[in-house]
């Protein structure tokens, strides 16, 4: 008796999405994206930087999603320049830079060509001590 009343239950369900009225759209291609997650500890005045690949042409963003003293899961507020560019010898050549706190949201957005690219976090104002960083990239 369980099973008929599920049976008719999804019955039901299927049956009235059924009309000529479209509820749902479907995409017409595939939306890919990947997550990358950078991080590491900041001496003070120091740099570091990741290198990544973009294999299609897409929008790139970047977060400094943490900042905290090492040793510490106390969150800091100071702000570092975070910036993209291409790897040059053993650094990151950087087209576009801001100085940014952290935050959960994309804080710097390009539209990046397939090949390598890099991202690069600066500090520029004097941590007070080194820092325990992370950098979140959306990648097409």
């Amino acid at each position: 008796m369980i099973a008929f009343r599920v049976l008719c239950l999804c019955v039901a369900v299927a049956c009235a999405g059924c009309g000529d009225d479209a509820l749902l759209t479907l995409p017409t291609s595939e939306t890919t994206v990947q997550t990358r997650l950078f991080s590491g500890v900041l001496a003070q005045k120091g740099t570091r930087f990741y290198s990544y690949t973009v294999v299609n042409g897409g929008a790139v963003s970047a977060m400094l999603a943490s900042l905290s003293p090492a040793g510490s899961l106390i969150p800091a507020t100071n702000r570092l320049n975070l910036g993209f560019g291409i790897p040059a010898g053993t650094g990151c050549a950087l087209s576009e830079v801001i100085n940014v706190a952290p935050a959960l949201v994309a804080q710097l957005t390009q539209t990046a060509s397939p090949g390598t690219h890099c991202v690069s976090v600066t500090d520029v104002d004097g941590l007070p001590t080194p820092m325990n960083f992370s950098v979140r990239l959306v990648l097409p």
